[in-house]
């Protein structure tokens, strides 16, 4: 605890004075299915404030339903309400928040590379309602004949996500946008496991964590197994996203920017003060 804690002395200290401690906060966030969540606490781990914000889900029909859809728009802005309650309940003063992390449930966001613009997942037009739905949620079912095509292929590296790919983690749903978008329209697109996007959207930083690369998207670290990129270029030419292989796979992150989770800072002023 000592190491967190700063001594702040006055220009002058009166002999009978009494020193003030300043604390350093943290800020925790969890997006579930249903909410945004937020948990200040301070540098003993002592819970200083919470705070929860209702998010959207959208089940659309097209495609036989079993479909569910969520918005990184309508996600940030409730994560901005949530971080906005906790300081003001917990009467800190913002410059004492050292760090904040993400923590989500397993489903894909999609941005366009470009832009960074949110990609509208709903098919068959694929057309923005205006509520940026870029998300193919964990429970969404859309995508069940390209994970029986993936695990088909008997992969190696399917040793690592338990022997089988999920129709809930994210490659699979990957494949299902590129059998269905406008060839085009899927070029545009970059893909992120929904924790990953949260951090790109706080620090404009492509980096990927192990925790979503390794556990739901069969990255295998680099030396395991004799991985030479993490990322398995046989694999994506096997099961038809080739695609992703090109510019040393940047449109999941790259062969240089997974890494092991860890806290971003003072870009974070923005969620605390705007």
């Amino acid at each position: 605890m000592a190491e967190h804690l700063k001594l702040v002395y006055p220009a002058r200290t009166p002999r009978n004075a009494t020193l003030t401690l300043s604390q350093d906060h943290y800020i925790g966030i969890d997006v579930g299915t249903g909410s945004a969540r937020a948990c200040l606490i301070d540098s003993t781990g002592e819970i200083k404030a919470l705070a929860t914000e209702a998010i959207q889900l959208w089940k659309p029909t097209s495609y036989g339903g079993l479909r569910y859809e969520q918005s990184t728009t309508d996600i940030w802005k409730c994560i901005c309400i949530c971080v906005k309650e906790v300081v003001a309940e917990a009467k800190v003063d913002p410059a004492t928040i050292r760090g904040i992390g993400f923590d989500a449930t397993c489903s894909l966001a999609v941005l366009a590379h470009d832009t960074d613009e949110p990609v509208p997942v709903t098919g068959p037009d694929f057309a923005n309602d205006g509520n940026d739905r870029n998300i193919v949620l964990w429970l969404d079912h859309r995508a069940m004949a390209e994970t029986d095509q993936i695990n088909a292929t008997k992969h190696n590296l399917l040793r690592y996500v338990g022997g089988t790919m999920s129709v809930e983690m994210e490659m699979p749903k990957v494949l299902w946008l590129k059998n269905n978008m406008p060839a085009e329209l899927f070029d545009k697109c970059k893909f992120y496991d929904l924790v990953d996007a949260l951090t790109h959207m706080a620090t404009g930083n492509e980096t990927r964590s192990f925790c979503s690369s390794v556990c739901k998207q069969g990255y295998v670290p680099v030396g395991v197994d004799g991985s030479v990129k993490g990322w398995q270029e046989d694999f994506y030419h096997a099961i038809g996203l080739g695609d992703l292989v090109k510019e040393d796979f940047k449109r999941i992150g790259g062969v240089d920017r997974v890494v092991s989770p860890f806290l971003y800072t003072a870009v974070f002023r923005c969620l605390v003060v705007s």
